[in-house]
């Protein structure tokens, strides 16, 4: 793979003053894997200050973006919601529906400008794997990208397009932090090299 712009976002996010360290951890560790492969690099904390027009800038230069957050109730936390609604709405990200006067019914989501980008998503979860892909478990076999579809669509919106996502399972409950970094960088390797 010729080299690309990374951008990622981070959203490891404090609440009641803990929460974070997991995907800062995976977010430095995807930092490194991919300067190492000869990419460049940039990191977003959504959890902190941030300027609207520098994040325009980030993700206009930007190849591919790499969402990193936790799972929260069944979403990314509040945080990343607040980074799309004022950062995705902005000229040069957004584009149109796709719609037109004369077949309204029609096109819609198709009038996404950054064609020429992709995404990947990559989450950590306080549940099983079997929770995600098993039929009659809590998410009904839907795995993670069934689960993040509101996420995939807004980047779809803007016209990018999907990398295979990763995930990691019972990180507090049943954690193995060498094991998920270790899928994490091959993943980043398989996909990035």
């Amino acid at each position: 793979m010729s080299k690309k712009n990374i951008l990622i976002l981070d959203c490891g996010t404090k609440n009641f003053g803990v929460g974070g360290k997991i995907n800062h951890r995976l977010s430095d560790l995807a930092m490194k894997v991919l300067t190492k492969l000869g990419h460049s690099v940039q990191i977003t904390f959504v959890d902190s200050a941030w300027e609207i027009p520098e994040e325009v800038d980030k993700i206009k230069k930007a190849d591919v973006i790499i969402v990193q957050t936790p799972g929260w109730w069944m979403s990314p936390p509040w945080t990343f919601k607040k980074y799309e609604d004022q950062v995705f709405v902005q000229p040069g990200i957004c584009g149109t529906d796709g719609r037109h006067e004369e077949t309204p019914e029609d096109g819609y989501g198709t009038g996404g400008i950054l064609k020429d980008k992709k995404y990947m998503l990559s989450s950590t979860w306080n549940a099983p794997k079997t929770a995600f892909d098993r039929k009659g478990d809590f998410f009904e076999g839907q795995g993670i990208d069934g689960v993040f579809l509101p996420v995939h669509k807004a980047f779809q919106f803007l016209g990018m397009k999907p990398m295979p996502s990763f995930m990691c399972n019972d990180v507090i409950k049943n954690p193995d932090p060498k094991k998920d970094d270790k899928r994490w960088e091959e993943h980043l390797k398989k996909y990035f090299s």
